[in-house]
């Protein structure tokens, strides 16, 4: 499991609660509005070091990294030869493993391929602020319900006791938002 994109800190500096006193509770709406994000965008996002894939048997010059954006890649071995990055393959950060000068057209990873490999947005990016600042409107949402609309909505009766749990969703504009996040689909 990945860590969330933000902490209960930031959630409670953001909504104005300068001495919050349901911190796990707050720290589950992130953790939920992390989950949604990387399930809407079908990737991990965060940095992810050394992390190893087997790629099936192509019978193409180009094989496509689940995960990005690629950061570093530390090895590739295909029909059980360690290759060289200086000559074998070269890759994109939109986790495009392109075969080398040695390639054959059509034939290069007819074995497939095992590749460890980085990816992920780091902390100080502006890509990563980006997520953090989605899952925190996502989980300010789900967590102020009850404060905000509760009382209008049921009286004095908070929404969760009457049977009305807080809901962690992407509004329309945060998808919008994550859209260049996603998965690459290339033909």
């Amino acid at each position: 499991m990945s860590d969330p994109f933000a902490t209960a800190g930031e959630l409670s500096q953001l909504i104005g609660n300068t001495e919050p006193t349901d911190l796990s509770r707050m720290q589950l709406f992130l953790d939920l509005a992390s989950a949604e994000i990387r399930r809407y965008t079908a990737q991990t996002l965060s940095t992810v070091a050394a992390d190893v894939v087997i790629l099936p048997a192509l019978e193409r010059t180009t094989l496509i990294l689940p995960e990005r954006p690629v950061t570093a890649i530390t090895t590739v071995v295909a029909g059980g030869v360690t290759l060289s990055s200086a000559t074998d393959y070269w890759f994109t950060r939109a986790g495009l493993l392109h075969a080398g000068t040695i390639a054959v057209e059509g034939t290069f990873w007819s074995s497939g391929a095992t590749v460890t490999y980085d990816h992920g947005y780091a902390e100080t990016t502006d890509e990563y602020k980006a997520l953090k600042a989605v899952c925190l409107e996502s989980a300010s949402r789900a967590y102020t319900l009850n404060e905000r609309s509760a009382s209008e909505a049921m009286g004095s009766t908070l929404m969760e006791s009457a049977g009305y749990a807080p809901e962690v969703f992407l509004t329309l504009g945060e998808k919008m938002s994550l859209a260049d996040f996603g998965k690459v689909l290339v033909g």
